[in-house]
């Protein structure tokens, strides 16, 4: 497929939710990229036979069979590529492949004739089932049987895991935010084995996120990570490559590989939105969602808080997410001037801008395998998420 320049001034979004074909003009010229356009395909899912409730994640392998986790019904729905439930994954239990709990840290992995569910409040294990036949295989215990042997592991807990080749596994240790609240943690990623054991020190450190604290009147402590003071990201390839963004303030990615030792990095230029206080609470203020931060507290409690920041930065971080698809390219959102947006760019593993798009910020996009993007929308008259596949025509 050849290559040409792009140069067109203006920027258009058009919402996919109530236009079949959706076009993304670029909104100017940063060298050689493609044009692209996604053509909507199937909504799914639900049918005559469930009902999916919160959605915690979804994923989908190369058949294009979609898995989503239930948090209501602590199971994890199977469907077909059309569509269609096909069968259910586990269930509420302590069992074999059964889940304590399936919550917004689930993250489910397809690596590469199997799928990884983790499982808990604290990601404390993983349930593996085979592809071919759905079936259940094994439980990973992600808290190391040797996890003592590592006093900088104290006071640290599993979170992400990310399967690696040669049946390993990467483990996110973090500490609790109740425990460092506003002061300065790290996390810590560790290679373990199909048994659970670590077999290497730390190779890889990134700071966690940063808290904000507050008193309120009552008693108590509230704490929040506000996205404003921006984060560590990390994806890792088929190939075992690791690719960790430090900090969100840049597009600036190191590539390691499972030693923890560098390969490479690539920087991309980027005009971070400036922020400013006033600007900061009008836009909480245009958000009831941001300014209620719990049930318990009532509104306003985020903006109380951005009242009282000491430390604001003078910009928005630059990045928001990061993931690989199947074809080893990374997609990044960006945070632009339009809070109702995410700019997408899309790169070659070397860091070629490939094409760059605008998609709204309330239709994540989480998956992109076998020339689909697959995405997350809110269904306006149910209230219930569901999964919504879009086919890419990359021109140019």
């Amino acid at each position: 497929m050849n290559e040409e320049k792009v140069n067109i001034e203006d920027s258009n979004l058009i919402n996919p939710s109530t236009s079949e074909k959706s076009g993304y003009k670029l909104s100017e010229s940063r060298g050689t990229i493609k044009e692209v356009e996604f053509e909507k395909d199937l909504h799914c899912c639900s049918d005559y036979e469930v009902t999916v409730g919160k959605m915690a994640a979804f994923t989908v392998d190369n058949q294009n069979r979609v898995f989503i986790a239930d948090i209501d019904q602590v199971t994890v729905h199977v469907f077909s590529a059309e569509g269609n439930y096909l069968a259910s994954l586990g269930r509420q239990g302590n069992g074999p492949g059964e889940y304590h709990a399936l919550t917004p840290n689930t993250s489910m992995y397809i690596h590469p004739d199997r799928i990884y569910i983790t499982d808990g409040f604290y990601q404390g294990r993983a349930h593996v089932y085979l592809l071919d036949d759905l079936s259940f295989s094994h439980t990973i215990n992600l808290v190391a049987d040797n996890k003592n042997d590592y006093a900088e592991l104290k006071g640290y807990f599993p979170g992400r895991m990310y399967p690696l080749n040669e049946a390993k596994y990467l483990v996110a240790y973090q500490r609790s935010r109740f425990d460092y609240q506003d002061s300065e943690s790290i996390i810590q990623y560790m290679i373990q084995d199909s048994t659970g054991t670590i077999v290497t020190g730390a190779i890889l450190e990134q700071k966690d996120l940063v808290n904000s604290v507050y008193n309120p009147p009552n008693g108590g402590t509230r704490m929040t990570s506000f996205p404003f003071y921006g984060k560590s990201l990390l994806t890792v390839s088929d190939e075992d490559h690791l690719f960790a963004v430090h900090d969100s303030k840049e597009i600036k990615i190191d590539i390691y590989d499972t030693k923890g030792e560098h390969i490479r990095t690539f920087e991309l230029p980027f005009g971070n939105k400036p922020l400013t206080r006033r600007g900061l609470i009008e836009h909480y203020q245009n958000h009831e969602n941001l300014a209620r931060l719990d049930q318990y507290e009532g509104e306003n409690v985020a903006l109380r808080m951005i009242r009282e920041e000491q430390n604001l930065p003078e910009y928005w971080p630059a990045l928001e997410s990061i993931f690989n698809d199947d074809e080893n390219r990374l997609w990044v959102s960006t945070i632009v001037e339009d809070f109702e947006i995410y700019e997408w760019w899309v790169l070659e593993e070397t860091g070629e801008l490939i094409t760059r798009f605008e998609w709204p910020r309330d239709e994540p996009i989480e998956v992109v395998r076998n020339g689909y993007m697959y995405t997350r929308q809110t269904d306006e008259d149910t209230g219930l998420q569901q999964v919504v596949r879009y086919r890419i025509e990359l021109n140019g």
